[in-house]
């Protein structure tokens, strides 16, 4: 399958960047994360990730870490403790990529990722190991592939509570079309204001300004 098919590669390919770090070396970290802790890799066998997390370069490392399997994207502002734990059980969530201000959040039993320090270094807890990993010395990618890819039918991302199902082909697409529609270009600079909450918010704030290898800034909402 050509790479460019599943969205953290194609979003790498473009050459942009979120707030100072350059999309190729966020996608790097994640992969680097899986060469460098088994105990993760095994954790997350035949399933699904989830990510706590909020706007920010840990986000792209958390998608880049997933392998191209299904992320499942929470909000502990907006869903409770209880509701997480039954959604990661739901479905079948292998590992958590999170911060230490959201990690509270997650049930005790489950394996997480801790990415406060990525793209430099981050703590995996899986499979009773509990190790720091260093991402900061890692190879670059070398991404050759279709850049008009139409993208791979696998889910990339679930939204929850609200159960949209999104594949990398229905984020390329999407994020295509708000291209051409406001004919975005590298020099544009849009603000990701808050945690994914629709397909929309995903393919307007992150998704697009990216695969035109703009500049996404996180902060608050002027």
């Amino acid at each position: 399958m050509d790479p460019l098919a599943l969205l953290p590669y194609a979003l790498a390919a473009a050459g942009g960047r979120v707030g100072a770090h350059d999309v190729t070396a966020l996608v790097a970290a994640g992969v680097t994360l899986l060469q460098r802790s088994a105990p993760l890799v095994r954790a997350l066998a035949g399933r699904r990730s989830a990510v706590l997390l909020p706007p920010g370069a840990p986000w792209l490392v958390a998608l880049a870490a997933s392998d191209g399997r299904s992320m499942v994207l929470l909000d502990p502002l907006t869903v409770s403790v209880d509701a997480i734990a039954a959604m990661l059980r739901t479905h079948d969530v292998g590992a958590v990529f999170t911060s230490q201000a959201w990690l509270p959040a997650v049930p005790a039993d489950t394996p997480f990722v801790l990415l406060d320090e990525a793209p430099s270094r981050a703590r995996v807890c899986a499979l009773g190991r509990d190790h720091m990993i260093d991402l900061g010395s890692h190879f670059a990618l070398d991404l050759v592939g279709d850049t008009d890819s139409p993208g791979s039918p696998e889910e990339c991302l679930r939204l929850e509570p609200h159960g949209a199902v999104l594949t990398h082909a229905d984020l390329l697409v999407a994020a295509r079309r708000v291209l051409r529609d406001h004919q975005l270009t590298p020099l544009h600079h849009t603000t990701w204001a808050s945690t994914p909450v629709s397909p929309e918010s995903i393919v307007r704030e992150l998704v697009a300004p990216l695969l035109v290898g703009g500049t996404v800034d996180t902060g608050a909402r002027t």
